[in-house]
């Protein structure tokens, strides 16, 4: 997939999931390894997107963000979570065994702040 084409299935994705719609399992979760490869967005470890790479995915950076920010801190293979132009939220993995990248629907802030928040 190209970095157009990942934007685009993000986007149609959280469309549909907005409408009410039900989403196959497998379109939930995106590997962009091979993304990380052509646009030398990073080596074989976990990380982040860089400014470019989230502006290409039509993403927006929300790691940082004080609810969950600390769980980010803390687990290497949960690499960052970027929130789409719909507004929903993908995790960013990063899978040591296999050495690739994926993102992965988590849902809303909220949904977000009940996985990954602290107490």
């Amino acid at each position: 997939m190209s970095a157009e084409e990942v934007a685009e299935h993000i986007r149609s994705v959280d469309r549909l999931i907005l409408k009410g719609k039900d989403v196959p399992a497998e379109d939930l979760v995106v590997n962009i390894s091979a993304l990380y490869d052509r646009y030398k967005w990073g080596g074989g470890g976990p990380t982040p997107l860089s400014e470019s790479a989230i502006g290409l995915l039509g993403l927006e950076e929300r790691t940082t963000d004080g609810r969950w920010m600390n769980h980010f801190d803390g687990h290497g293979s949960h690499v960052g979570v970027y929130r789409s132009v719909v507004g929903y939220y993908w995790l960013l993995r990063y899978d040591a065994t296999t050495k690739s990248h994926t993102f992965e629907h988590v849902g809303a802030a909220a949904d977000v702040n009940d996985k990954y928040g602290t107490t």
